[in-house]
C-alpha cells in the first residue's frame, strides 16, 4: 500500500530539503537585524523545532521510498523518537530564555508550538508501532501520511514566526520610504525650468 504515496514521498523529500534551506537562510537573515537576546533565543528554538521536523519528513520520506510498510514504520518510529527527544532539549531552552513567562508577548503561541510537537511526535511513534505490529494496515499507513503532513503545517508555521513576517510593516516603511524619495524628486524638480509649470 505504501507504493500508493510513492509520489507525496518523492515530492514530500524534496520539498522538505528545499524548505530546509531556505529556512537556514531566513534564520541567518533575521538573526542580524535583531540585537534582542530574548528575541534572537526565540527564533533559534522556533528554528530548531522546524528543523527537526522537516528533518523527520525528509528521512522518513526518502527511506518510505525504499521499501515496503515495515520500512515505513521503522523510519516513522527512530524520527518520531529523534523528535521527542529534540523537543526535550528544546522546551528547557525556551524556558530558560523566557518564551513561556507571562510577560513574554508571544507566550500563548510558545506553548502551542511546544504542545504540538510533543502531540505529533507522540502520535508518530504510537501510529509506528501500530503499523509494525500490523503491517498491512492501510489506515496506519494513511494516518502516518497524515502526520507528515501535519509536522508540514508545524514547520511552516514556526518558519512563519522565525521569518518575523507577521511582526514587520512593510506597508509603513515603503511608505515612509516612498515619501523620503519624493521629498528628493520634489527638491531636486523645484530649480529645474524643464519640470517648471
Amino acid at each position: 500500500m505504501v507504493g500508493h504515496y510513492e509520489n507525496f514521498f518523492i515530492a514530500s523529500a524534496g520539498a522538505s530539503a528545499a524548505i530546509l534551506g531556505l529556512l537556514v537562510v531566513a534564520v541567518s537573515v533575521v538573526n542580524t537585524d535583531d540585537a534582542t537576546l530574548t528575541t534572537r533565543e526565540l527564533r533559534t528554538v522556533l528554528a530548531g523545532s522546524a528543523f527537526v521536523a522537516l528533518v523527520d519528513i525528509f528521512f522518513v520520506s526518502m527511506v518510505a521510498l525504499t521499501g515496503g510498510s515495515f520500512v515505513f514504520g521503522l523510519a516513522s518510529l527512530a524520527m518520531a523518537i529523534v523528535g521527542l527527544l529534540a523537543t526535550k532539549r528544546l522546551i528547557p531552552r525556551a524556558k530558560r530564555a523566557g518564551n513561556f513567562s507571562p510577560s513574554s508577548r508571544t507566550r500563548n503561541l510558545n506553548i502551542a508550538f511546544a504542545s504540538i510537537s510533543v502531540a505529533v511526535y507522540s502520535l508518530q511513534f504510537c501510529l509506528a508501532v501500530g503499523l509494525l505490529a500490523y503491517p498491512r494496515s492501510g489506515a496506519l499507513q494513511r494516518a502516518l501520511v497524515l502526520v507528515i503532513v501535519a509536522l508540514y503545517g508545524s514547520a511552516l508555521a514556526r518558519a512563519w514566526e522565525v521569518s518575523g513576517i507577521a511582526r514587520r510593516s512593510p506597508a509603513n516603511g515603503a511608505e515612509q520610504e516612498s515619501t523620503e524619495q519624493g521629498d528628493v524628486v520634489d527638491a531636486d524638480t523645484q530649480g529645474d525650468p524643464e519640470h517648471a509649470g
